[in-house]
């Protein structure tokens, strides 16, 4: 059977976004997570949990009746893909006369003022907006160069270069952190991210971990570390998902769960596997957890695209991982029929 990998070289990347609806007009949802190159373009990758409001006589009832994923991209092709409801859409471009005006204005500023580190990321953000990948990233290395000691440019660089589907670049950036940092949960979760389909590699990858693990375990007493270890039990999850062991993972999540019943990103996880395992059911269960946890003035309610998605660049979010690489493994599965 074809690997997923080989599907990269004939499709254009696929961005997955999802919208739990909590009661009209809320939406939970997530940033774009790849840019089709040869466009220049988005692609968007939609899942959709719908749902009605509660019932008044029970305002504690679930939050979401009914979950349906059907992929679309194609109506022949996908027609009995699945009884959920998957769909794939184009944005329009965004860049507006006033975005022109204020990245002109800021260019204009750093001819005198090259180290304004805040005009510098301003600047950065507009490039990045408007698929000007290889301008972002020669801000970021001036942000580097001239503010070496902060750790968050370095980070921000790779994850800008991931996001453009560079991968090989990508990697480097990633690996020249864990060099001076070998236990940064981000820069593994991107390895891990980018190794989805080279089982050679997330075996390496999967050792880093528990190295990671053991030297948060170590340093625990000194310094509270449960956070870092839960992420890396899910980065050993999300492996056994991309190695076909599901079970394992689902394991590792009710493991997760009884530890911690509050934590929406295990149950979402949970939701994505099940959905690559067309099991709807279950998977409507996870969704219907991750709403009813989540509280009214959660970020990932109502946020605009564009601040999502700049802010998945500005900060590491575990959640934006774990859906860019299953947006590659649903695309691939539901090519491929099945999933590995």
């Amino acid at each position: 059977m074809a690997s997923p990998s080989k599907f990269q070289c004939c499709m254009p990347k696929y961005n997955l976004q999802i919208n739990l609806v909590r009661t009209a007009p809320q939406n939970l949802s997530f940033p774009r997570l790849y840019r089709d190159q040869a466009k220049s373009t988005p692609v968007v990758v939609t899942i959709r949990a719908s749902s009605s409001s509660p019932s008044p006589s029970n305002p504690k009832r679930s939050l979401l009746k009914t979950t349906f994923i059907t992929l679309t991209a194609s109506a022949a092709l996908f027609l009995a893909a699945s009884s959920l409801r998957f769909r794939i859409t184009k944005p329009a471009a965004t860049t507006t006369p006033v975005t022109t005006l204020l990245e002109t204005t800021l260019e204009k500023h750093l001819e005198t003022h090259s180290n304004d580190a805040e005009a510098l990321i301003s600047l950065a953000k507009i490039k990045f907006e408007s698929d000007k990948c290889d301008e972002a990233i020669e801000i970021m290395n001036r942000l580097i160069e001239i503010e070496p000691q902060e750790q968050k440019w370095p980070g921000m660089k790779a994850r800008i270069l991931s996001f453009f589907c560079k991968k090989k670049l990508a990697i480097e950036a990633f690996e020249e952190i864990l060099l001076t940092d070998p236990i940064r949960v981000d820069a593994l979760h991107y390895l891990v991210m980018e190794y989805y389909d080279s089982k050679p590699k997330l075996l390496e990858a999967e050792k880093r971990i528990k190295y990671a693990i053991r030297r948060c375990k170590d340093m625990k007493k000194k310094k509270k570390k449960t956070k870092e270890i839960r992420g890396l039990r899910m980065l050993i999850a999300q492996i056994r998902v991309l190695e076909g062991n599901t079970v394992d993972a689902i394991r590792i999540c009710e493991e997760l769960v009884n530890e911690d019943p509050e934590d929406h990103k295990v149950y979402l996880f949970q939701g994505l596997v099940y959905t690559l395992l067309k099991k709807g059911d279950e998977a409507k269960k996870q969704f219907e957890q991750v709403a009813r946890i989540l509280p009214e003035n959660h970020w990932y309610l109502d946020t605009p695209m564009d601040k999502t998605e700049w802010g998945a660049m500005e900060a590491y979010d575990n959640v934006f991982c774990y859906l860019a690489t299953f947006s590659r493994l649903f695309v691939a599965s539901f090519f491929l029929g099945k999933f590995v």
